[in-house]
């Protein structure tokens, strides 16, 4: 009973990704990028307030398999409807979706801070009720946006049947995410059957067209690489959260930090190098970035490793190591995530942006289940092991990610090569 509530959580986090596949083909064919953003911020309260006064561990699970198709139709379409300002080749993409993840990272932060605080003193009912009202607040303000600013409509008209039609789906997708998340033992069939089909179709929707055949391909390599980066990236938020719960020293410059409060500083750092990379990011290549990120991947758990050697055997390693993993951590991911954001939309047909972006999400979800397999390399056995072994354990573990990493890198290297073939040399000629 014990391992029911973890696999149920792993279920639901898979599924906040996946049902970014079908709120992608909700928009191209039926209500458009808009319209779902709404729909998708309207299914998130009402998941929301289920969720914050559900009796029962199915009504849970109703709850949050509403919150997955809600979080999928607002997401992934609000990446995709950003995509369809820049044309292909318009070199501002990357730097548009990289303010743009900064932006996100910002209620990230602010989400870190304060969720936990509200919990501590609210309880949950109270905590889920404000988490209802802040995407109230957050969808009023999209569309009183998009109202004021005049945004065009990427799809201007929707008919009855076009909204019957992607309600149906919607409700589909609900039930099958209720299923999962409650009969957790389906969760690997189902990702293993939504992945198989996922390339399915990228190589379905681009069968008329050479030049997108070798977009599609070059997109699945960047899809590959990221969902080792993702499994890798994880371990911040397993492995080494219950490493800074064990053996770091919650004090910096004498001010007290929970344990949680350590991940602020990848926000943080994403917000300060987010804007500060943009101009850098005209000239560097798609793949060259992804190489970078994956080189920068490898010097985070570095950097953690030598905290411990610098410390004495049996003393907590310093929490500015971490502080500096996390900020190298920031680096890294700007290299990757919002560029794949921005390869989404960059290298899919034009009338199936919305569904390469849920392919692009579910990449996140293949690679938190990746994070749970190599996070055994972490596992301690005796919760009572002194200091010294303790850390014998982490370190051991962070060298065998270290090592991962490495061997990603060296991997992205040579698909880098192969991605520059198929698609941006192309680019470089018209340029």
């Amino acid at each position: 009973m014990t391992l029911r509530p973890l696999k149920l959580q792993g279920g639901f986090t898979g599924l906040l990704y996946i049902t970014s596949i079908i709120a992608g083909y909700i928009a191209d064919n039926y209500i458009g990028y808009y319209r779902s953003v709404l729909y998708g911020g309207g299914l998130l309260i009402v998941g929301y307030l289920v969720l914050a006064f559900a009796p029962s561990l199915f009504m849970l699970s109703c709850a949050l398999g509403i919150i997955s198709v809600g979080t999928g139709l607002l997401k992934s379409n609000t990446s995709s409807y950003l995509g369809t300002f820049y044309e292909r080749e318009d070199p501002r993409r990357e730097q548009g979706f990289t303010v743009f993840y900064a932006g996100i990272n910002i209620g990230s932060m602010l989400g870190n801070i304060f969720s936990g605080i509200l919990f501590l003193y609210a309880g949950s009912q109270i905590s889920f009720c404000v988490a209802a009202f802040g995407v109230m607040l957050g969808t009023a303000l999209f569309y009183l946006g998009f109202k004021k600013l005049n945004l065009k409509l990427v799809r201007s008209v929707v008919d009855k049947k076009s909204w019957v039609i992607a309600s149906v789906i919607t409700l589909v997708a609900v039930i099958i995410s209720t299923f999962v998340i409650y009969n957790p033992k389906f969760s690997l069939l189902f990702f293993s059957l939504v992945t198989i089909l996922s390339i399915v179709f990228i190589f379905q929707a681009s069968k008329d067209s050479k030049e997108q055949i070798k977009r599609s391909v070059a997109y699945l390599i960047f899809l590959a690489i990221a969902v080792i980066f993702w499994g890798i990236y994880n371990q911040m938020f397993l492995s080494m959260n219950l490493f800074i719960d064990r053996l770091v020293d919650h004090h910096i410059l004498g001010i007290p930090m929970t344990t949680q409060s350590f991940i602020v500083a990848n926000n943080i750092g994403v917000i300060l190098f987010g804007f500060s990379v943009l101009r850098l990011w005209r000239h560097i290549s798609d793949s060259k970035k992804y190489m970078l990120g994956m080189f920068l991947l490898s010097l985070v758990f570095m950097i953690v490793v030598a905290g411990i050697d610098a410390s004495s055997a049996y003393a907590k390693i310093a929490a500015y190591w971490v502080i500096m993993a996390y900020l190298m951590l920031s680096l890294s991911e700007l290299c990757i995530s919002p560029i794949g954001l921005s390869l989404a939309t960059k290298l899919a047909p034009r009338n199936k942006i919305g569904t390469f972006m849920g392919l692009w999400l579910v990449t996140s979800g293949i690679g938190g289940y990746v994070a749970g397999v190599i996070a055994k390399y972490a596992a301690i056995q005796n919760q009572h092991s002194n200091i010294e072994l303790l850390k014998a354990t982490y370190k051991n573990a962070f060298n065998h990610y270290i090592g991962i990493a490495i061997a990603a890198f060296i991997v992205t290297l040579l698909l880098g090569y192969i991605i520059g073939k198929l698609v941006e040399k192309p680019s470089r000629a018209q340029a």
